[in-house]
């Protein structure tokens, strides 16, 4: 008996120690990972962000016209219940309404970020509309964006308004595909049609806006069961062309967007056997023969795509010289979990494990390959950009902000309208592809100054269609029936840079500039 007893009680200690230990190396798994997600860095409370609410007029100001082109000059702009009431040349201004001087000012709509990562920053929402954006694409939803937008709803928590689409749908499988699905939960891994298919009616029972495909989607089909599947549930599916599905599949698939413009580069180069330095040329000049076939095919299948064109073209000087990449970025306001190095992400910083930084580009000859590649890759970018603006294919600006190196929630917006507007988009179009045509791609009523819209405004010190970069000139910010003057948004950056600073772990100052 006492045989038995001692054996008895052997196993129960060793399942009640194989408990703890699991418990144990989970909760680090757990912590790990939530730092990278920016869950470790300290909150702002954004209660202390004083705003003007209530009913509004805006006198005196140059109003962005419905199509963008130009300004419409000394205009009386009234807001009421977070609507657009009235816009006049002169309107009698009744007494509740708060007035707002906009001599020599120019209003536009609202900014849209089509393609963000929130993660868990809730401070990057601060970050967005420091930086006149009212609402974003978040592109691999969480539980707590779902919260965030609540909080936002209800005036509890300051910042723009998130369109949610699900985590990202994959097929990959082993062990840390698994444990990425169960800890980090921002992609999702199914590994048959009728599992996928599930995925799909159970992210739109949640209330996700959209299906979002990870190019990590190995299974042809999976692919098309999800899309099948989206059609019955009239929710649409988005996101990257996944690896064994080529362009010629994308134009009938029922896909609706694609997340990057360089997904069809990427493509392209997959069907052309692959590209290095040796064939990066020869590639360059067959894709230039493509570029206005493959456009007007995704403008006759209504595809619609983000750009994330700036992140494209910062790769190459990250890869080449990223401590003076990071100085010509807003590097102190990125939250610095996702900045810093763990045990399961690498970082930002030179060493780290850079998605773009090339640790064995350290001699002339591989730089001089590196480069050919380089220089291959973005003017095919460029050519491709520019055919699918001639051929009117729907681009919705989107930067990719807290998923790619480099783009800091916010501001890399700005940066993002600069490279559409550098690779031949009017000014016009840029602000367009930021404004009315993602509300459009997005359903939402804002995008445009029109009676009964959404009052999702930017007050701007200069005009934008003079020059893009002046959607930097940031007067006031008006989103959600809250007014923000210039000295509000400042204090937004401060204490969001402070609490950056009071929850680092790496010193960054030799990369500030």
């Amino acid at each position: 008996m006492k045989l038995k007893s001692s054996i008895k009680n052997w196993i129960i200690g060793f399942f009640v120690l194989l408990v703890i230990t699991v418990t144990t190396v989970s909760c680090g798994m757990l912590s790990e990972i939530n730092f990278s997600l920016g869950k470790h860095t300290e909150v702002v409370n954004s209660s202390q962000f004083k705003a003007v609410s209530g009913n509004l007029a805006i006198k005196n100001v140059n109003v962005l016209s419905g199509n963008s082109e130009w300004m419409l000059p000394n205009k009386t702009v009234l807001i009421k219940d977070n609507k657009i009431e009235a816009i006049k040349d002169s309107i009698a201004i009744p007494k509740e309404y708060q007035i707002i001087d906009g001599t020599n000012k120019y209003l536009i709509p609202g900014l849209i970020d089509s393609h963000v990562h929130i993660k868990k920053s809730p401070n990057d929402l601060l970050l967005y509309l420091a930086n006149g954006i009212t609402q974003v694409g978040e592109m691999t939803g969480m539980k707590e964006h779902f919260q965030y937008q609540k909080e936002i709803e209800d005036g509890t928590r300051l910042g723009p308004d998130i369109y949610i689409a699900s985590p990202k749908v994959s097929s990959e499988k082993g062990m840390k595909a698994t444990f990425r699905s169960w800890f980090e939960r921002r992609q999702q891994n199914y590994t048959t049609p009728d599992k996928a298919r599930r995925a799909v009616r159970n992210y739109k029972k949640k209330g996700y806006k959209a299906i979002k495909l990870a190019s990590q989607l190995f299974d042809r089909d999976i692919y098309f069961a999800v899309i099948d599947e989206a059609k019955k549930h009239n929710i649409p599916v988005i996101g990257h062309l996944p690896a064994y599905v080529y362009m010629e599949d994308l134009y009938t698939s029922g896909q609706s967007q694609l997340s990057h413009i360089a997904s069809v580069i990427h493509s392209e180069m997959n069907e052309y056997r692959g590209v290095n330095y040796k064939n990066a040329e020869a590639f360059l000049s067959y894709f230039k023969t493509k570029v206005d076939s493959i456009a007007i095919k995704l403008k006759e299948s209504n595809i619609t795509i983000s750009s994330t064109l700036w992140i494209y073209e910062s790769m190459p000087m990250q890869d080449f010289d990223l401590p003076n990449f990071l100085k010509t970025i807003e590097l102190e306001y990125q939250n610095p979990g996702w900045l810093e190095k763990s045990k399961f992400s690498g970082g930002w910083l030179p060493g780290t494990g850079n998605s773009y930084e090339n640790p064995d580009n350290t001699d002339p000859e591989s730089k001089r390959q590196s480069k050919i590649y380089w220089n291959a890759q973005i003017k095919a970018l460029h050519v491709l950009t520019q055919a699918l603006v001639r051929h009117g294919v729907i681009v919705i600006a989107g930067t990719d902000a807290n998923g790619a190196c480099g783009a800091v929630p916010g501001f890399s917006l700005h940066d993002e309208l600069k490279s559409l507007a550098n690779v031949g988009m009017s000014n016009a179009q840029v602000l367009q592809s930021a404004t009315l045509a993602t509300a459009k791609w997005m359903k939402i009523n804002t995008g445009m100054i029109k009676v009964g819209y959404d009052a999702d405004l930017v007050l701007l010190e200069k005009n934008p269609l003079k020059n893009i970069r002046n959607t930097k000139t940031i007067n006031a910010v008006i989103a959600n029936g809250n007014y923000f003057n210039r000295n509000t948004l400042d204090n937004m950056l401060q204490a969001v840079k402070e609490a950056n600073n009071r929850s680092r772990e790496v010193n960054i100052d030799e990369f500030l500039d």
